[in-house]
């Protein structure tokens, strides 16, 4: 009888014991290894104030809460390697899909600067050509004509990036439409317009984009005409879809610094992580 009542005690020791050991990171130290992706944050965590500060130390701070932001450059006054704005702004609490862009300033291109020289040279050897006046009158130099027409670059097989900046410089705006595709994700695989057609001077023309290999998630695209770029950021990358912005003339004061066109439009689908190219106000009044 007693050996009987001492087997069943140390069964039920052995019973106990096993359950601890197969049971114990069942508590509070339970610790979950979550795996990022490039631009995207960690669970739970909180995003910084990184807005003013320079590059260099933004990233370093993001890169101690496993995240490597996407980087969108900016010409601007501001010293170069500033950032000047962040999505998702700062407080908001980063979850694991949460993808996190910075506008970085930098400083003009040589184009720029060759064409402001240009025309600086112009006008001296104009004004040289006619009977200096004693004392110079003031002129406010007006904003050169926009020219008619456009003529179509060839873009196939490009990168959406590399597409959309070519279009704009040549006076075309880009109309998004993503269809299925092997090629990579935003690969241009088709134009409306052939290269070499003339169109009207910042005339909207499509061009399809590879959705990527892969069956994507899609995601809805959010309205941003008329908010700022920070507010075209968050509302983007909120919706898990990465922004891409062009500058675009505008006559009227109010819509500088606005957004004034995008593309694919609000309430399309397009798929997740794809780039929606914003067209962001600039006076030439």
């Amino acid at each position: 009888m007693l050996l009987a009542i001492a087997a069943i005690a140390l069964a039920a020791a052995g019973v106990a014991i096993a359950y601890f050991l197969t049971h114990r990171d069942n508590g509070s130290n339970v610790t979950t290894t979550i795996v990022t992706t490039s631009g995207t944050a960690s669970v739970g965590k909180t995003m910084p104030k990184l807005t003013g500060t320079k590059l260099d130390a933004a990233q370093a701070r993001l890169a101690d809460l496993g995240i490597q932001p996407t980087l969108t450059p900016e010409i601007s006054k501001s010293p170069a390697g500033t950032v000047l704005a962040q999505a998702p702004a700062a407080g908001s609490t980063l979850t694991r899909h949460t993808p996190v862009t910075l506008v970085i300033a930098k400083a003009k291109s040589q184009a720029t600067t060759s064409t402001e020289q240009t025309t600086s040279t112009q006008e001296t050897t104009s004004s040289e050509t006619t009977t200096a006046p004693t004392t110079a009158p003031t002129t406010t130099a007006s904003a050169p004509p926009q020219p008619r027409t456009a003529t179509v670059p060839d873009v196939a097989n490009t990168t959406e990036a590399t597409a959309v900046q070519s279009l704009n410089r040549a006076g075309v705006v880009a109309s998004l439409s993503f269809v299925p595709g092997s090629d990579p994700l935003g690969t241009v695989e088709a134009q409306a317009k052939p290269s070499g057609a003339t169109v009207q001077y910042h005339a909207h023309m499509q061009i399809n984009l590879s959705s990527g290999p892969g069956d994507k998630p899609k995601e809805h695209v959010p309205n941003v005409i008329g908010g700022s770029l920070d507010q075209a950021l968050t509302a983007i990358n909120g919706a898990h879809l990465r922004l891409l912005y062009l500058k675009f003339p505008v006559t009227s004061r109010s819509e500088a610094g606005k957004i004034v066109q995008q593309s694919p439009l609000a309430g399309a689908q397009a798929p997740q992580n794809a780039q929606i190219v914003v067209y962001l106000g600039a006076f030439s009044g």
